[in-house]
């Protein structure tokens, strides 16, 4: 039995990992290196992006930040965001479908679709980087609203490319795709745990309601954020 095995056979792939004795911790490499490699996927498509927002937190601090601690950080971040999001789903899953239900080797082996993914984005990151031409705003001297008026001029610029970026258009779509590849993943290796489709069912809309709250609750949260900042 591999890994690969779960996207070729996932009830077979689950059939057999049934049949060991349960480690909760077994696969828990999974999320973490799909987290890596998407996070050095995500610093090469969105480069141009953390950039921006480099000189933007450099020009308020008053000091210049050395770019590979952010791409460094942005490598870690998603690592441990990978790994915390498996956590959620565990206990979300096997609130919803049970103990027996081995949420936590489910939703590990689930990550290889986001592993997968990952490698292809980084892929094809290295080979068609999104192009963003914007030449950077020459900030010497401007302070107060003038420092802020050019930034965010050059940050609207930015966005506006990088976001007409066939590769990142693609990238978005997939990113939601992936997320209903790896439900589906885990409701079979749920229903296989537990010979019951209800539990299943629970097992994965638990934490999928629960993502989808968090996920309302931060746009809300980043809306109301930008009209505050549009009224100071």
């Amino acid at each position: 039995m591999t890994l690969l095995d779960l996207i070729r056979h996932p009830h077979v792939y689950f059939e057999a990992l049934k049949r060991l004795p349960p480690a909760p911790w077994r696969m828990a490499w999974i999320p973490v290196l799909a987290g890596l490699i998407g996070g050095v996927g995500s610093v090469l498509l969105s480069r141009s992006i953390l950039d921006t927002q480099l000189l933007s937190t450099s020009a308020a601090l008053g000091i210049q930040l050395p770019g590979s601690v952010v791409y460094v950080l942005t490598v870690i971040f998603s690592a441990v965001a990978s790994f915390v999001t498996w956590l959620i789903l565990w206990g979300m899953g096997g609130l919803g479908a049970g103990r027996d239900a081995r949420s936590g080797e489910v939703y590990a082996a689930s990550f290889l679709a986001p592993l997968l993914w990952a490698l292809a984005l980084l892929a094809l990151a290295l080979l068609t980087p999104p192009q963003v031409n914007v030449a950077a705003p020459r900030l010497g001297g401007l302070t107060g609203a003038a420092l802020k008026a050019a930034i965010s001029t050059y940050t609207s610029a930015v966005l506006t490319q990088y976001g007409a970026s066939p590769l990142v258009r693609f990238s978005n779509v997939m990113t939601y795709a992936i997320y209903v590849v790896q439900f589906w993943l885990a409701y079979i290796g749920l229903r296989g745990m537990t010979d019951d489709r209800a539990r299943a069912w629970k097992g994965v809309l638990y934490p999928g309601l629960l993502f989808l709250a968090l996920g309302a609750a931060a746009l809300l949260i980043a809306d109301a954020a930008a009209s505050v900042g549009g009224l100071i």
